[in-house]
């Protein structure tokens, strides 16, 4: 008979019941501020501007976030989001020191959630993001970016923040990486979302285009007619697969 099997049965299922009610009472009185701050998140992967003082007011709950004995996964994803916003808001105001100080706190925020919600893919991109502003060699960090991959592999909002970090050092990445960069450029295209596509292809994915023409073959023709036209009215005179070659007018 095994140690366990010797624990009586109805005051362990009582202990199970307590905690499981001290647990949701635990996150009913701090709902309000889990709510806010996911809100917040939301709103800054959209793409929303806020102003400084307002992201500003809500270090203090951050702080309380973090340092609570008992996780909540969702105000833990939005606290480190937030903390990306002020770092990013620190490095565009070039304020070197700020800086410095919020990637401190962003790495310790990220490891925090990522020990609540390891499943968030989003998190696992941000700890490979914020080592290499660390000043970290890229190629050490690599197992970060596949765990992004893996538990992310083709959800927008994530997408359009990796996809140009991760082309911008494609020629560097092991095979299995470029081969994930190369599938979540194409996802993007096929889903629509043509501007941010070539936004991305015209800037640090430019260097792709040979790996990533024969994978659009089998895309909608409908969808690479659309990027086509865009890319010619950038100014981008790229051959696209199946679609019939035309004399070259930016203005079209």
């Amino acid at each position: 008979m095994t140690t366990f099997s010797r624990i009586p049965a109805r005051p362990f299922l009582g202990l199970i019941s307590l905690l499981s009610a001290g647990w949701a009472l635990f996150f009913l009185f701090n709902a309000d501020h889990s709510v806010q701050l996911d809100n917040i998140a939301i709103r800054i992967m959209s793409g929303d501007g806020f102003q400084q003082s307002p992201l500003l007011d809500t270090v203090p709950l951050l702080s309380s976030a973090e340092s609570r004995a008992i996780c909540n996964p969702r105000e833990m994803r939005g606290t480190a989001i937030i903390r990306l916003r002020l770092f990013e808001d620190a490095i565009n105001a070039s304020n070197t020191r700020l800086a410095d100080q919020r990637l401190k706190s962003l790495r310790s925020s990220v490891d925090l959630a990522l020990g609540c919600v390891p499943t968030e893919g989003f998190l696992w991109f941000i700890r490979y993001w914020s080592a290499i502003n660390a000043g970290s060699p890229a190629g050490e960090h690599f197992e970060e970016l596949r765990m992004s991959y893996l538990l992310a592999p083709f959800e927008g909002w994530i997408a359009f923040r990796r996809s140009p970090y991760v082309l911008a050092i494609y020629d560097a990445l092991p095979a299995d990486l470029k081969e994930s960069a190369l599938n979540e450029m194409v996802a993007i295209i096929t889903s629509g979302f043509i501007s941010e596509a070539v936004n991305i292809l015209q800037g640090p994915g430019s260097t792709i285009w040979d790996q990533l023409r024969p994978r659009l073959e089998k895309t909608r023709l409908d969808i690479r007619i659309q990027l086509d036209k865009t890319l010619r009215a950038r100014g981008l005179n790229v051959e696209i697969p199946g679609v019939e070659p035309r004399e070259f007018r930016p203005w079209q």
